[in-house]
Parts: C-alpha cells; sequence; structure tokens
C-alpha cells in the first residue's frame, strides 16, 4: 500500500468502501460518486474544525477519534490551513490541522490499515496567518475594528499557501478550496460600495485565484480540482451572520468565473455549504426574498455539475426569535441539534416534528431511549440525504461524535421527497415557535 498513487483514485476509493460495506459498516446507498472525477466517497466525511494544536492530551483524542472515523468506513478528510483546536502553544494556530491529519494518515499508510489512494482529502485557504503581516490585497475579517484577522484571494497568496498546505499535510491534497472568499464581500458592505460594482470585482478575483488553483493543479501540487467553500446565495445566512444577500456568492457566476480561469475543461469540482434540518435553504430555495435562489443551490449545482458538500448539519444558526446558546457571532445564537439531558425546548420540539416528517416513530413511554435515533443521528441523516449532497461534513473531534456517524452510515438514506418535507415541516415549526423569517426566505 506504500507503493500506491500519492492521491486519491477511482479504483483505490472504491476499494475501501467496498470493504466497508461487505463488513456492515457501510449501506451500500451511501456510498456517493463525485461525477466529475468519479471518485468515492462515504455519505459522512471527517470534518477537522477545532481538530489539532493544544495540549497533548486533547490531540490524543483528536487522533482517536480520526482513527475511529477511518475504521467506520469515513473516506473524505476535510481540514483548511485555518483550522486549529487552539491558536497559541506548540503546535497551535495556522495549519494545526493539517499538520494532526498529515500525521495521523501517515500512520495509519505505515501500519497497513489504509492506502493515501483510498482516502479524498481535503483542504482550504484563504485565511492569512495571525500575526503575520497581511500580503497584498487583503481584507480584514476581524470582528473589532484594529484585529489581526485577515483573508486574501491574490493569487500568489494562493500559491504559497497551497504549497504550504502540503507540506503539513505531508501529501498532495486531492482538493483545495478557497476558504470563504465573500469575506472580500463583507469588506465592501462596509464600505458601502454598491452591491453590482462589489460583485463584478469579487468575480474578478475569483478568475485569478482560479487562475492559480489551475495551474496549481497542471504542477501537480493539487491531485484532482478545486473548489469554493461559501455561504452561496441560497443560504439564509452570510458569513458574517446577516441575512444573506450582499454577501453571497452566486453559484452560476463562480462557475462562469471557473471556466474564465481554466476553460470548458476547468477543474472547479465542489462546492461547501451549510445545510442542516433549519437552515435548509440550499434545498428548498429562498425565491420569495432572492428571485435567484429560488431552486436552491443544490438543485443549481446538480445543474452545472458541481458536486455539493455540505458543513454544520448538527450546529444551526436559527432565525432571530428563536435563541438557544451563544455562537459567538456578536450575540447570534445556534442551536445545537443533538440530544441532551436534560433536552432543550426547542430541540424536543425540533426533534418530534423531525421524526414526524421523516415518518419515523416515536418511541413510546415504556420504550428505552435507544429504541429512537438521537437527534444528531437524524440530523447527519437529514443532511447527507439531500438531493444532490455527495458528502455532509460532521465535526467528529472525538469518538462519541463518531459513533453518530457510524450510525447514521449504516442506515439508509432519506428520499428526496422526506428531506424536502422534513425541511418545509422545521421552517413552519421555526415561524410558530415565533421566528422571524423577514429576508431569510
Amino acid at each position: 500500500r506504500r507503493d500506491c498513487p500519492a492521491m486519491a483514485t477511482v479504483d483505490g476509493t472504491r476499494r475501501l468502501l467496498s470493504r466497508a460495506v461487505e463488513r456492515g459498516a457501510l449501506h451500500k446507498a451511501n456510498v456517493r460518486t463525485l461525477r466529475r472525477s468519479e471518485l468515492a466517497c462515504a455519505a459522512i466525511g471527517f470534518g477537522a474544525y477545532r481538530v489539532g494544536g493544544g495540549p497533548p492530551s486533547k490531540e490524543k483524542v483528536h487522533i482517536a477519534a480520526l482513527q475511529a472515523a477511518l475504521r467506520a468506513g469515513v473516506n473524505l478528510l476535510d481540514t483548511s490551513s485555518h483550522y486549529a483546536a487552539a491558536l497559541e502553544g506548540p503546535g497551535s494556530g495556522h495549519g494545526a490541522s493539517e499538520r494532526l491529519i498529515g500525521r495521523v494518515i501517515a500512520e495509519a499508510i505505515e501500519a497497513g490499515e489504509v492506502a493515501r489512494d483510498e482516502l479524498v482529502l481535503c483542504t482550504k485557504v484563504g485565511h492569512v496567518q495571525r500575526g503575520a503581516s497581511p500580503p497584498p490585497e487583503s481584507v480584514s475579517v476581524s470582528p473589532h475594528p484594529g484585529g489581526d484577522d485577515w483573508h486574501c484571494l491574490e493569487p500568489g497568496f494562493v500559491q504559497e499557501e497551497v504549497h504550504a498546505c502540503g507540506s503539513r499535510l505531508g501529501t498532495v491534497p486531492d482538493f483545495v478550496l478557497l476558504h470563504n472568499p465573500e469575506y472580500f464581500l463583507s469588506a465592501q458592505l462596509r464600505l458601502k460600495t454598491p452591491i453590482a460594482d462589489a460583485w463584478d470585482a469579487m468575480y474578478e478575483r475569483l478568475v485569478r485565484a482560479f487562475k492559480s488553483l489551475e495551474a496549481l493543479c497542471d504542477e501537480g501540487k493539487i491531485g484532482v480540482g478545486y473548489g469554493v467553500s461559501s455561504n452561496f446565495l441560497s443560504c439564509m445566512f452570510s458569513t458574517t451572520g446577516h441575512p444573506n444577500l450582499y454577501e453571497a456568492l452566486a453559484l452560476d457566476r463562480v462557475v462562469d468565473a471557473a471556466i474564465a480561469a481554466g476553460g470548458s475543461g476547468h477543474r472547479l469540482h465542489l462546492a461547501q455549504l451549510p445545510l442542516n434540518a433549519i437552515e435548509g435553504g440550499a434545498v428548498l430555495g429562498r425565491g420569495q426574498v432572492v428571485p435567484e435562489a429560488s431552486e436552491g443551490d443544490c438543485a443549481l449545482a446538480r445543474r452545472l455539475g458541481i458536486d455539493v458538500v455540505t458543513n454544520r448539519p448538527v450546529n444551526a444558526i436559527p432565525v432571530p426569535g428563536v435563541t438557544t446558546g451563544d455562537w459567538g457571532r456578536g450575540g447570534t445564537s445556534h442551536i445545537r441539534l443533538r440530544d441532551a439531558k436534560p433536552m432543550g425546548t426547542v430541540e424536543a420540539l425540533l426533534k418530534r416534528a423531525l421524526l414526524e416528517a421523516l415518518d419515523m416513530p416515536s418511541p413510546g413511554p415504556a420504550e428505552a431511549p435507544a429504541a429512537s435515533p438521537t437527534l444528531q443521528q437524524i440530523a447527519l441523516r437529514l443532511a447527507s440525504s439531500a438531493p444532490g449532497v455527495v458528502c455532509t461534513l460532521n465535526g467528529a473531534r472525538t469518538e462519541q461524535y463518531v459513533q453518530d456517524v457510524a450510525a447514521a452510515l449504516r442506515e439508509a438514506p432519506f428520499s428526496e421527497e422526506q428531506v424536502s418535507r422534513a425541511l418545509q415541516t422545521v421552517r413552519s415549526a421555526t415561524v410558530e415557535l415565533g421566528g422571524e423569517k423577514r429576508g431569510l426566505w
């Protein structure tokens, strides 16, 4: 296995998933195929946000979780140059998640547990290392004036970051995504730039960044292709937590930018976006407030030949008026779609609504809790069953989270009709709970 290709292959990815199906770890309908590359991946992937760095005891937990995910048949791993469990301390900060993933992959390959060509490895670039001098064309993403958080799409910076990502991972990434490029639009919003001018400038920057990514593919620094991780137009909230419009990317224009950069054979493969039971715009659309987003980006991506990867399946930003917890974005709240003791009122109502909409039996008073699927397992199955979605990323930094992933992967996906009905039901329930949908859908 150490002699296998140093990137994902069709045969390799199918081989790993076939083993998982044979041993009962993976339902055969949860084997997904990326259309343009024909690589195969499990319907739920390992999201490495808040993984890597920090004290050794914490990294030990993260390593065990990734190892458990590989044993469960998870073969798409998603990280970012920006991801880390801690911003300070030895091995923390910029690139910490990539370093940990690279180390675990290398050890698994050395032990003969997995082969490199069986794994689909994705990373993202765009955030500037904290403390470094901002490169040319950087924009501030600090929530407060004078902060030290910057974002950059300048081609030279993109090239340097991709080279650094490969070094930290110890292998060529199969896909590199631009990480929330719409931060440029957030900066233009603060400057009160007219939206048409801001969007034109945004897509000019995308063309230049895509040309860099095309060149990196030619050089073999990216194994398969590239993508964009963004809150696209059908997503309810922007990356800064506002109702999404000015700061949103339009997927069809992103594809046009890729064609301008690489021609009809461009290597834009992936669009990554948030999707969960509450934030269902990528499936249902937002046509009443944004006519261009009437069909939802999942359907649009399928029509454009782009594969959708989703994130935040169990962490949802609710509509205003439905609040529980602190998301950390200037007071914006979040709802954890997860069982808890005691169960929150909102979460309990959402679980009941989902069980009914999905035609799943609710446990009777005499039944053990294990007789009913957990809210997090329902949420994972719902997001990964959405039409056009090849993989749903779950932030699985503990083995307990991986157990939820493994349980969901053993079950058949929901039908498109079930997904649509469940998301519509949650929208209605959210309004009944006092949520204000204005500007969202």
